[in-house]
């Protein structure tokens, strides 16, 4: 690179031959020099010039204006007689083909498009000194995921929906550029083989256990190795943990269920009990839906106990064929899951809040300003909603009481359920709590079965 001046450079293969600066441009005036040029059909090198033209790039701004690069450029003679094409115009390593602007300026436009998107990104180029409008950003947003399907060597597969739930589509990834290389209405073999067959150089194709993409990777790239991504992988190992774990719940109960210490048990379960109308509500709906999964449950056991099959239990029932699969072989009826409450930012100063209105102190305005000066610093409207539960509690004689309590054999504030406890498996170890640590390794001394996982 050869320096014009501070923060201007141009490719050493340009020759600066000047520079005009007006009212809004900088235009910069170079040429190329070197003495010959590859034919781009048949590589032949070519050093008798047939013509010279000019060729005018933006380029990324100089001190806030904008620069134009007016460039002098060759066309050259291909004496190659096999080579179909007579006359060519020498390649830049600036710009492509074509193109109007340089290849760094179509670089930065490109980030601000991902970062700012049209509007925004224009309004920021444009302090920048990049002429450039919205539609050209997300045009660039969009050439960003176009690559030649030709030179693709490794490819992603997998399908997705153009919208939720309807259109199914196909997706395929150059993993080596990480960017889209086609999107496809439908997701069928034939289509998948067919776009694949156009690829010979493929040499490494990722997809998930579908029949589908197996399927039509073997028919239209059977040389290419398949592998399983990383997603799909951990995705189908969390699933299999599940379901193993669907027969392991008595040993999940126990290890939740440990003997705490008498201080433990004065701070997590507390006798009293939240004055919320809307928690009764939410318990008598939870019990409502166990007593529904419970009849789904035993209807599941009778039929499989009958001798019918898998999808006709689904169909008779009306429901998917993973729920068959996950009571069919459950001797004991599904536990009632337990759901925890979210801790609250004012959750440390209720015991100074229902002391002072056991008190008699029913000012709201008086008790925020002495729990912020205690360190409070949730917002006056979380203060509002406890304090409302107070009076209504008051309103309808009952004892105001709401100290924060965990549920009984929680786990870190998760309930000890298949999936739940699948997921501390797969997490990774300094992100589990110590309370977690804990319980899983209560679980492995219960069960061999779970220590060897």
């Amino acid at each position: 690179m050869s320096v014009l001046s501070e923060g201007f450079t141009l490719p050493a293969q340009l020759r600066f031959d000047g520079f005009v600066r007006d009212d809004q441009y900088l235009t910069v005036h170079v040429s190329t020099q070197s003495e010959e040029a590859d034919c781009p059909r048949c590589g032949h090198c070519s050093r008798r010039i047939h013509s010279v033209y000019r060729r005018k790039l933006a380029d990324l701004p100089w001190c806030g204006m904008p620069v134009r690069l007016l460039l002098k450029a060759r066309k050259f003679f291909c004496d190659e007689p096999s080579c179909e094409r007579r006359i060519f115009a020498e390649r830049l390593e600036l710009a492509g083909v074509r193109a109007r602007c340089t290849n760094r300026q179509r670089d930065a436009l490109e980030w601000i498009a991902f970062a700012l998107g049209g509007e925004a990104g224009a309004r920021l180029a444009l302090g920048l000194g990049l002429l450039v409008s919205p539609d050209t950003l997300l045009n660039r947003i969009r050439g960003a995921f176009c690559t030649g399907a030709e030179q693709v060597r490794v490819v992603g597969v997998d399908d997705f929906g153009f919208r939720k739930g309807n259109n199914p589509g196909t997706i395929l990834v150059d993993l080596e550029r990480h960017k889209i290389v086609d999107l496809m209405e439908g997701h069928s073999k034939e289509a998948m083989a067919q776009w694949l067959g156009q690829c010979p150089e493929l040499e490494v194709v990722s997809r998930d256990r579908s029949p589908v993409c197996r399927e039509g990777i073997n028919a239209g790239a059977p040389e290419a190795r398949q592998v399983t991504d990383r997603w799909h992988l951990l995705h189908n190992l969390s699933q299999m943990l599940e379901e193993f774990l669907l027969g392991k719940r008595p040993a999940l109960r126990a290890a939740a269920s440990e003997p705490e210490t008498d201080k433990a048990q004065e701070e997590v379960r507390d006798p009293r009990d939240r004055p919320d109308s809307w928690q009764a509500r939410k318990e008598e709906a939870a019990r409502q839906r166990h007593e529904r999964v419970v009849e789904q449950w035993q209807d599941i056991r009778r039929l499989h106990l009958a001798g019918a099959d898998v999808p006709h239990i689904s169909e008779k029932l009306g429901i998917s064929v993973r729920t068959v699969y996950r009571y069919k072989d459950q001797t004991e009826p599904p536990v009632r899951k337990t759901h925890s409450t979210r801790a609250s930012v004012i959750d440390p100063y209720v015991p100074h809040l229902l002391r002072r209105w056991q008190e008699g102190c029913r000012s709201g305005r008086q008790l925020l300003k002495e729990i912020r000066e205690q360190g409070y610093t949730g917002s006056e409207r979380t203060f509002i909603r406890f304090t409302s539960e107070l009076r209504r509690a008051e309103a309808s004689g009952k004892t105001p009481s709401s100290a924060p309590r965990a549920k009984k054999g929680s786990v870190g504030g998760l309930s000890p359920t298949a999936k739940n406890v699948a997921d501390l498996f797969m997490r990774r170890e300094e992100r589990l709590s110590k309370e977690q640590k804990e319980y899983l390794e209560r679980l492995c001394v219960s069960d061999e079965a779970l220590a060897d996982t």
